[in-house]
């Protein structure tokens, strides 16, 4: 990866704008013992026992959403979810198997002939609570295919190969299949397979996509080969797929779970009308009472690092950059509910965002902050991704913070809520210390990340995300004036 500093990866217009104005030299703030001691004050409160360990939909969240509230208040945020409202609320769904033997069923018809495969069959369709399928064609994939067409599957049910299933999967997200029929041959690979499918995985309520799964046991999935016999053929339309002349019919039993969560949004609005905002985020949600052994002593998950520390750096930045007043553009202040399940809050901020997506001229992601000392250098998660990078690289020279490449980019720049924001055409980075030194980092990860030992009670090392916060109040300001970064967000 090429250093930051070197990586121009704007517009040549926005660039020569952005290279006449000078950035401005770090207002006179707060010393870093004075922010240290601010992010300790607000990461104790996060991640005391008495907030349960912030689960979505717990009381822990309740508790949570009362502190960011008044939090936001005291730094002179408005409610900034719409409507007057400072939460954005929304629906998590979880459906599974039924743990009910013999509850669905299935079968393969072709011509005359019908053949059960409701032998051991476990099935689950993740996005919709009616899960009956009828007269569904049962294709195969042709061995020669590359891609698949998108939507050349819909309103069908493909044959996988469970052993194939891993490397297959993502290649049917635009194909969209009504099911996928995964065939096993040994007792083996069924209950390996069996495992992935039946914990399912939480949602959005409003996320309908995605394929039925039906497992099939090795006696069902050799009663689906007989079925097809040697029927199959080549699709005529070259769409990559194999024929059976075979429908399926199938009723699925599943149990369905939901939580009730919210985002929590604050916002300043700007001083010039149309130009756009800057929005920090960071997730407020851990895992609540679920960590460690069923037998351990301590199986609280207070969530200190992952991710108080997020929180307590976006309010303390946002407190610091706001001194003087309202920016040009406006900013979000974005606390996320759900990222431990999937990026979930940010989905649904992307989805239903309070103010256009195309008007967001940043984003900053804050995630796990706490894990390096002062001076150590920063990486910013999404270099070369977006239109930032110059003006990332001005306010760390004058603040005096190197940039550094890390390896560490491909691996957590998926993981991370940013990454919702940066699919959907927004430019959002994460700018951290904590990913810079990797033996630090790795170090974290190997012994405090989602343990009950994250805990504020063990001390937690505040030096780097002090300096982080001065560098994101710088950020706010760069990335919130007209004049030191007129591109985006109009």
């Amino acid at each position: 990866m090429i250093a930051l500093s070197r990586t121009i990866a704007v517009g040549a217009a926005a660039l020569s704008l952005a290279a006449c104005a000078t950035v401005p030299a770090p207002q006179t703030g707060p010393s870093l013992d004075m922010v240290e001691a601010r992010l300790a004050e607000d990461i104790g409160a996060l991640a005391a026992d008495d907030f349960g360990g912030r689960y979505p939909g717990s009381e822990g969240e309740a508790k949570t959403q009362r502190w960011l509230i008044q939090r936001y208040s005291e730094i002179g945020l408005q409610p900034g979810a719409g409507e007057g409202d400072w939460t954005q609320d929304f629906t998590l769904v979880r459906r599974q198997p039924s743990e009910e033997a013999g509850s669905s069923t299935a079968t393969a018809t072709r011509g005359s002939r019908s053949v059960s495969l409701s032998q051991g069959l476990i099935a689950v369709d993740p996005g919709r609570d009616d899960a009956n399928l009828a007269d569904v064609p049962i294709v195969g994939l042709d061995p020669d295919f590359e891609e698949l067409q998108p939507r050349s599957l819909v309103n069908r049910a493909v044959r996988v190969p469970a052993a194939e299933l891993p490397r297959l999967f993502s290649k049917f997200e635009a194909a969209a299949p009504k099911a996928l029929i995964v065939t096993t041959q040994t007792a083996e690979e069924y209950e390996k397979t069996a495992g992935l499918i039946s914990r399912g995985r939480w949602r959005l309520g409003s996320d309908t996509s995605g394929p039925a799964v039906l497992l099939l046991s090795p006696q069902a999935s050799a009663g689906l080969s007989d079925a097809i016999g040697a029927n199959a053929k080549r699709h005529p339309d070259g769409l990559g797929l194999i024929a059976y002349d075979t429908i399926l019919k199938a009723s699925i039993a599943q149990k369905t779970d939901r939580i009730e969560t919210a985002n929590v949004i604050g916002r300043l609005p700007g001083r010039v009308p149309g130009a756009g905002a800057v929005v920090l985020l960071a997730h407020w949600d851990h895992l609540g009472d679920d960590c460690g052994p069923p037998d351990a002593t301590d199986r609280l998950c207070n969530g200190a690092v992952d991710n108080a520390s997020g929180l307590a750096v976006m309010i303390e930045a946002v407190r610091i950059a706001l001194q003087g007043g309202p920016l040009d553009r406006d900013v979000i202040v974005l606390a996320t509910s759900s990222e431990e399940l999937g990026l979930l809050g940010a989905k649904a901020f992307a989805a239903d965002p309070p103010v256009p997506l195309p008007t967001i001229a940043a984003a900053f992601n804050l995630d796990t902050m706490a894990i390096a000392p002062r001076g150590t250098p920063v990486v910013v998660l999404g270099a070369g991704k977006t239109a930032l990078d110059y003006g990332i690289s001005e306010v760390a020279r004058v603040r005096g913070r190197e940039i550094v490449p890390s390896d560490l980019q491909d691996a957590f720049l998926p993981r991370q809520d940013g990454w919702a924001l940066l699919v959907e055409g927004v430019p959002a980075v994460l700018v951290s210390s904590a990913l810079a030194d990797r033996a630090d980092f790795e170090s974290f990860m190997g012994s405090d990340y989602h343990r009950a030992s994250d805990d504020p009670a063990r001390g937690v090392e505040l030096g780097g995300a002090a300096e982080d916060t001065l560098l994101h109040a710088g950020l706010i300001r760069y990335f919130g004036s007209l004049q030191t970064y007129p591109g985006g967000g109009g």
